[in-house]
């Protein structure tokens, strides 16, 4: 990594190059403790939707079959319910609180809304800028 930074603060025209690795290698810290605060977060969050889910819904037989195995692809294991989890938070949210708000209950609408407000907007702002201040400082 020295090397290559040398390389690109000798060639005149990569200059933007080197603030971009010269910030990277500042912000490395922030960047390992912001991605386990996340995933602790999102960690905490998947059991509980797991285990809520598993002893009220997979188990009630008064739910149809097809509705707890659509709800099973999202929230059947801990690895699914997190691979979930990071989905709500970063891409595709519509389509989970859809199915969970129609599949379980509609109170499920207002914990997605809540999930999509603090986790996908107020935590990675905040993260996003950690790093900005970060990379400022290096």
């Amino acid at each position: 990594m020295v090397r290559f930074l040398k390389l690109v603060r000798a060639v005149r025209g990569f200059d933007a190059l080197f603030i971009m690795t010269a910030s990277l290698k500042g912000s490395i810290s922030a960047l390992g403790w912001a991605c386990g605060l996340l995933v602790a977060c999102q960690m905490f969050l998947a059991l509980f939707l797991f285990q809520a889910l598993h002893e009220f819904y997979f188990l009630n037989d008064s739910f149809p079959l097809e509705d707890r195995r659509e709800i099973y692809v999202y929230f059947g294991t801990f690895t699914r319910s997190l691979f979930t989890m990071f989905e709500l938070t970063f891409a595709n949210y519509p389509t989970v609180s859809r199915a969970l708000s129609e599949k379980v209950s509609e109170w499920f609408m207002l914990l997605t809304v809540i999930h999509k407000l603090t986790m996908g907007f107020a935590v990675v702002g905040v993260l996003n800028g950690v790093f900005m201040q970060e990379t400022f400082k290096a």
